[in-house]
């Protein structure tokens, strides 16, 4: 079974809010996460989150990052079970006002917004965010150094 390979960001900017989009999966259901993708043949990791976060907010990455969080997980696609693996690279930027350049058709009919969150407010919300305990997990991001190794996390 092959495995789909993801990159993904936490862009940080001044005030230590967090850049995070809404994306319908129903009707009934939306999710936060962070801006990104999956990988194209060939494609590095950090080429990937590059052309994703140019095509989902419209910001251009001068560099990736620093790579902070490897996230394993099993989802259903199509009926069958399908294993991903996504690298999150954390990064500071300033604000800015983001916005989709060049989504496909399907991330457009999921598309819902694009917002900057601070922690207090991920952690007070009753939103899903993806990864579940996204706020736990910021704490020592946004308040002490970065892991020098990426740290294994549960979506």
């Amino acid at each position: 079974m092959a495995i789909i390979e993801s990159a993904r960001a936490l862009l940080v900017d001044p005030q230590d809010r967090i850049l995070l989009m809404r994306l319908a999966f129903d009707a009934h259901h939306t999710v936060w996460l962070t801006p990104g993708g999956s990988l194209h043949p060939g494609e590095s990791f950090e080429d990937a989150l590059r052309r994703e976060i140019l095509e989902e907010t419209g910001f251009t990455l001068d560099q990736p990052g620093h790579w902070v969080w490897t996230s394993p997980k099993r989802i259903v696609r199509d009926g069958l079970p399908v294993d991903t693996l996504a690298r999150v690279y954390i990064q500071r930027v300033p604000h800015f006002l983001a916005a989709p350049t060049a989504l496909t058709s399907e991330e457009r009919g999921r598309f819902r917004e694009l917002r900057w969150w601070s922690m207090d407010e991920i952690a007070g919300s009753r939103e899903i965010f993806i990864p579940r305990t996204l706020a736990v997990l910021l704490s020592p991001l946004l308040s002490g150094p970065w892991p020098e190794a990426p740290i294994m996390i549960v979506p």
